[in-house]
Parts: structure tokens; sequence; C-alpha cells
């Protein structure tokens, strides 16, 4: 089944497992290749064995991506992070982690995992490889290529380019050490860009002179050409993931008294979903709007609360009945850093959250408040 022009294969351990077009090509490069090597190699085997085995290998090998990429997300789902789905691609594979860990040590154990998987998986094929006997030639040097591979898929997601998983190993290190994920994640995305340049050129020099210098085959062009596009791709995560550090990095400095609405107008809980877009009116929608049972706060209410709700039942329905109420939003205070409000948001999937000095309401804080203030700030500084 096609959803988001992906194919959805299934589940395993409750985590969809689909595949992008893109996966086709790089699947058919790995079994031509197979099969090229297999030609060569086994004259005893048949056109329809040769090309059997280099169909069979590829599909191992990305089957060893998939449960490479299901060790982070079972890790996530256990670290209490949720998860997305694995989709295979151009690039090999990638696990959907709906949410950013919230400590280093989580970040460490979820990238970890994954090379970890592909290590346990070599050190299997190998023992499967010394196991088989002398006549399995073929099948003996199937599981010595996919033990090479998976060595060679933790080695290179070992090399510490964000947001690859030795990236997010260094990303994690430096968070422990400077406390600030953001500062964090602009370094390790600076290592990124080296290790993306070094990918690039070292891409080039395959491509176009590789050959000629080291002697080989014309697959060296074709390496060559296949590093500098994991480069580029790298290259334009890691500024990409730079471009977001910087603006978490001004949401770690400001804080929520900077970015909230001061302006609060009370909704008694007498109130009707028809009265309070009557205050609104009044009001507009940059103010706060606690609900307020004789004088005591019980809940916040925005315009998005009411959208479920029929404008002909307006009149009728009570704001109580729409509002989050104060349960479900904690109190923070005015000196929280902008950046761990927006975390709460995010994990109670509420839209405003009240502010309290000295037991007392000042304001409220909403992701449109807080984005707000940082353009008002990107604006005063240009």
């Amino acid at each position: 089944m096609f959803v988001r022009g992906t194919l959805r294969l299934g589940r395993i351990a409750g985590i969809e497992i689909a595949v992008h077009p893109s996966w086709l090509l790089i699947y058919a490069l790995f079994a031509w290749s197979a099969t090229t090597y297999a030609s060569a190699e086994y004259h005893e085997l048949t056109r329809a064995g040769v090309i059997t085995l280099g169909l069979v290998f590829s599909l191992a090998l990305f089957a060893s991506v998939v449960l490479h990429e299901l060790s982070h997300a079972i890790v996530a789902r256990r670290l209490g992070i949720p998860v997305g789905n694995i989709t295979l691609f151009l690039f090999g594979g990638v696990a959907s982690i709906l949410r950013e860990p919230g400590a280093p040590a989580d970040e460490l154990k979820m990238a970890a995992a994954g090379p970890a998987a592909s290590v346990v998986i070599a050190l299997a094929c190998l023992l499967i490889t010394l196991l088989l006997p002398a006549r399995w030639a073929w099948a003996s040097d199937l599981f010595s290529l996919l033990a090479i591979s998976n060595a060679a898929l933790a080695v290179f997601n070992l090399l510490p380019a964000f947001p690859s998983d030795g990236g997010r190993i260094l990303r994690a290190i430096i968070w422990h050490y400077r406390n600030s994920q953001a500062r964090a994640t602009q370094i390790a995305g600076a290592a990124s860009l080296v290790v993306a340049t070094l990918l690039v050129g070292g891409g080039l020099f395959l491509a176009f002179a590789g050959e000629r210098v080291l002697g080989t085959g014309p697959t060296t062009m074709v390496k060559g050409w296949w590093w500098i596009l994991i480069g580029l791709f790298l290259g334009q995560a890691a500024l990409a993931s730079m471009r977001g550090a910087r603006v978490s990095l001004i949401l770690e400095s400001m804080p929520v008294g900077e970015c909230m609405a001061r302006t609060l107008i009370p909704v008694p809980t007498t109130t009707t979903i028809a009265g309070f877009i009557a205050q609104m009116a009044v009001g507009g929608r940059s103010a706060g709007y606690p609900v307020v049972d004789d004088g005591a706060f019980v809940g916040l209410v925005t315009l998005q609360d009411t959208a479920a709700v029929p404008h002909v039942l307006w009149p009728q329905t009570p704001i109580t009945a729409v509002m989050t109420p104060s349960s479900r939003t904690p109190a923070i205070s005015a000196q929280m850093p902008a950046f761990e409000a927006l975390e709460t948001l995010d994990s109670r999937h509420i839209g405003e959250l009240p502010v309290f000095e000295n037991g007392t309401l000042t304001g409220v804080v909403s992701k449109e408040t807080i984005f707000a203030a940082l353009h008002a700030r990107g604006k005063a500084q240009s």
C-alpha cells in the first residue's frame, strides 16, 4: 500500500516498515554488483542461480539495514520517545524518531544501538561462514560479504557526521559536558561539514583520477560519485541542523517572561463559547484567556479549542467543555527558558501554559507568542 510516496511493507515489533521509490535504484545497484561478482567467481552456478544469489544478497543486506534502524527505534520507544516508521531510501534507511531525546545519556543509548546491532549481525554472519562446509563456497562467500558489509555499515555510521549515529554520539558527549543540546548540535554540525567535505573531495578524486592513479577498474568512478552524493547529503543535513541549533540557542537564552502574553482577560466558567468569541473580538488573539471559577484559575482556552464545535452550538456550549483544564497545564515561571516551555507544550500536546510569579498568574505562553518574540528579536538584530 502506497502512503505519502512510500510503499508500506508491514510492521515489525509494532513499527511500520516502508520503502521509498528511490530505494529501488540502490537495491538494483547492489544486486547488479553481487550478480557480477558471483558470475565471475562461481562458474558452477547457472545464470538463474547467479541472478538469484545477487538478489538474495541485496535483500539480506537491506534486511540488515532494517534491523540496524529497528534497534534505534526499539531503544527510543523504551526511553519513552515516540517512533514513527522505518523507511528504506536511496542512502539506506532511517528510523523516524518523533521527538529529540531529553538527556545526553538517552541520545547516546539510542544512537549506539544501530552500530551495535550491525556489529552483532556481522559477527553472526562471520560465525556462519566459519561453520559452513567447504563445498558450499558460494554460501560461505555470501555470508562473508554480509559480515564485511555490516561491519562497514557500523564503521560508516560511527563517522562523526550529524545526524548519523556517530554524529549523534558526538553530540551526546558534547551535550553532557556543555549542558546545552543546541550548542552541542552546532559543534557536531561543524564536524559533520568537515566529514562531508572530505567525502566529496575523496569522491571527486575517485571519480576523475582514481582509475588512472590507483590502477583500478571503472567501478572506482561509480564509487567516487557515490561518495560525492553521500557527502552532499550529509553536508545539507548538517547545515539544516546548525540552522535549527541557532534558533534553539536563542530560545535557551530567552526567558518565558520575554515571550509570554501579559494581557490576561479572565473567562468565567459560566461563559459560553459564543460569549468567549465576543470577548476575543474585544481583547484580540494576542491576549491570554484564563478560565476562572469565582476568581480561581481552572484552565486555559484558545480560539483553536472551539474549532470542533459547530457554530450553531456555540450559544449553549459552556467554555469548560472545550478548555484545557489546569490539571493538564503545569504552571511555569517567567524565568524558565523558552526552549523548555516549547518542549513542555509539545510533550503534553497542549496549546498554552500558565505563567505564575509568586503564586499569581501573570501571563500565558504559547508557540505563537514564543515565535512572535523570536521573530521580533531577529528583526531587531537585523
